[in-house]
């Protein structure tokens, strides 16, 4: 089919998105965004993936411009406080294009060879072994590397940002999907009418209607095209994941240049966890939770008790949401796009991820002749679609199912009730075997979580066939050594309040 005109429903983040990228991408495209004056938008994540930073690249917009409008920071990685253990403890997960090797010449396992001679090696020192963007989130500090003192830390790709989606939403729209000739029809969606199984137009409440050959779903958990005109099939994760719920707020700094930190820090409460992430004017917080398990109210209770003084008067939101998929993404003339097709739960970032990595691959197809698209590539784009979402819930699942709590109902009910095949296989092919060639996102929750690749119990047969005459003690003093000059380094770099206070926000 030939597709010349395209219309999006809903607006928010990922009807802006979506509305910019194929504008800016695909000129060739007529393309309307139909956007509710009553619906306002769900907005739950304000932290990104280091994924996003292709999508930013391919709408050419620079961080000294879009930044300032979305009251924007940097984010190196993720942090997890409390999810092995109860005790106050925490591990990083590094944004990294690629493990850094160097002097470490036994690969992703060299860090066990020298955990299991030297218990000092505790689980959060993974990170730092084989990435120095952990370093820079240890000492809260930030640098674009242009000179390359930081082996493996290609700023570019290894951040991602804290971000207000509304504003980020609205930057979109008004300086790249408006200025690129998009239509922006404001009303209510009433019904549509079909040709065969495609939707041939939608009405709206003004009486007025819209045609088009593609019609995008960015309805959000309503999901008004795919779901419900389209009647597709909804798939629940909820066996591999229980939280359904959050308890969502803003609260002010007490100390900026100290509270904002380069991490997204998640820290794990008795029945699910709450998120950090610190914008240039406050802090997004909210308290992620299982109902199955606590109610509205006491979860409420639990989240006013764990952030104190600010708490208490801080405007708070309930959101639910259901954790899943509708069985395909593009069906007939309709593709759904962010939460109109799945979301797994907050953790991770992964409803951002899905939206711009589904709105590039579109885009791609529609680029690549013209808007000609054929069954094959609309076959293609589902399955992708669904491979990618369905890994990312093995991951997501892997921060629950790994842990080692067994404190609450709720996490006994993680760590020793709940189930996901997938997710196993995972786990049983990292325990005493290799973690050469393995997703290293999955290595850093692994060994924050106190999983290693060798065991006291297998270094008898591990170490002829692995290291030969390797010395490791050498190994782990020409790497502590590197260390010590690294971090005597980062210290010396700007804090990541002052990184964006000069780079960013000169004029704010």
């Amino acid at each position: 089919m030939k597709i010349t005109q395209v219309a999006i429903v809903g607006g928010g983040s990922s009807g802006w998105m979506t509305a910019a990228c194929l504008a800016k991408l695909c000129p060739h495209l007529q393309i309307s965004l139909i956007e509710s004056a009553n619906i306002k938008t769900i907005g739950v994540g304000e932290s990104t993936q280091a994924r996003i930073n292709e999508f930013l690249q391919l709408l050419d917009l620079r961080d000294e411009d879009w930044m300032p409008y979305c009251n924007a920071t940097y984010k190196n990685a993720v942090r997890f406080t409390n999810f092995r253990e109860n005790d106050g403890s925490y591990f990083d997960y590094p944004f990294t294009t690629a493990f850094d090797f160097h002097d470490k010449p036994l690969g992703a396992d060299t860090w066990a060879h020298i955990k299991v001679r030297d218990p000092s090696y505790g689980p959060e020192t993974f990170a730092e072994f084989y990435s120095n963007n952990a370093l820079l989130t240890k000492y809260n500090r930030q640098t674009k590397n242009e000179d390359g003192r930081l082996r493996g830390f290609l700023f570019d790709v290894d951040t991602a940002y804290h971000l207000d989606s509304h504003l980020f939403g609205d930057y979109l729209k008004n300086y790249v999907a408006i200025p690129n000739k998009v239509k922006h029809i404001i009303g209510d969606v009433v019904d549509c009418s079909f040709a065969g199984k495609d939707i041939r137009s939608i009405k709206l409440a003004d009486g007025s209607s819209v045609e088009a050959d593609l019609f995008i779903d960015c309805s959000g958990f309503k999901s008004l095209l795919l779901g419900n005109y389209q009647k597709q099939e909804f798939i629940s994760y909820g066996d591999k994941l229980i939280n359904d719920s959050a308890w969502a707020c803003q609260i002010p700094y007490q100390n900026k240049e100290t509270e904002m930190v380069n991490v997204t820090n998640c820290t794990a409460l008795n029945n699910g966890w709450v998120w950090n992430t610190p914008t240039w004017e406050r802090i997004g917080t909210g308290y992620v939770f299982s109902s199955e398990f606590i109610s509205d109210d006491d979860a409420k209770q639990e989240f006013i008790d764990y952030l104190g003084e600010r708490g208490k008067d801080a405007s708070m939101r309930l959101i639910k949401f259901k954790h899943g998929r509708y069985k395909q993404a593009w069906v007939n003339n309709v593709v759904g796009v962010g939460l109109s097709y799945a979301f797994l739960e907050p953790l991770e970032s992964t409803g951002l991820w899905s939206t711009h990595e589904s709105i590039v691959r579109l885009s791609e197809i529609l680029n690549t002749r013209q808007g000609y698209v054929n069954q094959v590539e609309i076959d293609g784009y589902n399955y992708a679609t669904e491979f990618e979402l369905n890994q990312m819930v093995h991951f997501v699942s892997a921060h629950y199912t790994f842990s080692m709590r067994e404190d609450t109902p709720y996490w006994k009910h993680c760590t020793q009730v709940m189930s996901n095949p997938q997710t196993n296989f995972m786990h049983s092919t990292m325990i005493n075997k290799s973690w050469n060639g393995k997703f290293t996102g999955l290595l850093y929750i692994a060994a924050g979580m106190g999983l290693s690749s060798i065991s006291s119990l297998a270094m008898s047969k591990r170490i002829l066939r692995d290291i030969g005459d390797l010395d490791v003690n050498a190994i782990k003093i020409a790497y502590e050594c590197n260390r010590a000059k690294t971090t005597d380094y980062i210290k010396l770099l700007p804090t990541h309040y002052e990184f964006l206070r000069d780079n960013i926000y000169t004029s704010h």
